[in-house]
């Protein structure tokens, strides 16, 4: 059965949705991708929105908290102007905050948030991993066996990346911040220290070729003295992050921010999208 989807702003994930609901022929129209060469756009949102039932918002939402995220497009939709024509409609959006989400269950929509379901954050681990991975190959002077990698965090993209990571004969050690994480860090067969134990002399930050933060929350700061100035630190983790960028700074690391891996990777990718002959052909 054919259903009406209506996408605005995002993404080149949020274009290629709009091509594989299109071919599998639904009802499509889409906005906020304007800088695409000879790509059709509607006019007017507006009108958009209500003829269509389904409304596919960006991941993420919004930047700035004022506009939603319109990466290929010169025009901007406020978020307050927008929220005026969503009512009794079913939202799909990734990374929205609470208070948005609830201002939008006001007006009767229903609202589903990619990022907090539990099998979507899972699988968005695994091209946050690889395209860590990507970094660390393209930023070491050391071959990836043998090195040795502390993960700081266990959870979901701490998973996937150690199991990638040793995969590639790496030396995987996994900071964790819980019981249960050492625990399934245990069963995994990984060598694992407590965050307690990065603190005093038996363990520090120097054995380490390459230092991966996933955890969104400052724990370490004069302990960044004791990293290698050669060794690799990448931070994954968004605001307030997991390392101080005034400290990184002063102590000269080699340091990399990465965040919304699975995003740029998208986006970077590809340069210009042409429509000739209904093939879509990548440069």
């Amino acid at each position: 059965m054919s259903m009406n989807f209506c996408i605005i702003g995002g993404d080149l994930r949020s274009f290629f949705l709009a091509k594989l609901l299109s071919k599998e022929k639904n009802e499509v129209t889409v906005y906020g991708f304007d800088k695409l060469e000879n790509f059709k756009e509607c006019e007017k949102y507006e009108e958009m929105i209500r003829h269509s039932e389904y409304i596919i918002l960006p991941t993420p939402f919004s930047k700035d908290n004022q506009n939603i995220h319109m990466p290929f497009s010169n025009k901007h939709v406020a978020i307050k102007e927008l929220f005026y024509y969503l009512e009794n409609k079913k939202i799909f959006v990734g990374n929205i905050h609470q208070a948005l989400e609830e201002e939008l269950h006001k007006k009767h929509n229903e609202v589903i948030d990619f990022m907090k379901k539990e099998e979507f954050a899972i699988l968005n681990a695994i091209p946050t991993a690889e395209a860590t991975i990507e970094i660390i190959l393209k930023n070491t002077k050391k071959i990836l066996q043998n090195s040795n990698c502390l993960i700081m965090g266990f959870g979901r993209i701490g998973k996937v990346l150690a199991y990638k990571l040793s995969g590639l004969s790496a030396k995987v050690t996994c900071m964790i911040t819980n019981e249960v994480e050492k625990a399934w860090a245990v069963a995994y067969g990984y060598e694992t220290v407590c965050i307690e134990n990065m603190k005093n002399t038996c363990t520090k930050f120097k054995q380490y070729d390459i230092i991966i933060n996933t955890i969104p929350k400052i724990l370490f700061e004069e302990e960044l003295k004791e990293i290698k100035k050669e060794t690799l630190v990448i931070d994954l983790a968004s605001k307030p992050y997991g390392f101080d960028r005034k400290m990184v700074e002063q102590e000269k690391l080699n340091f990399i921010e990465a965040l919304g891996l699975p995003r740029k990777i998208s986006t970077n990718n590809i340069c210009k999208i042409y429509e000739r002959d209904d093939k879509t052909i990548y440069e």
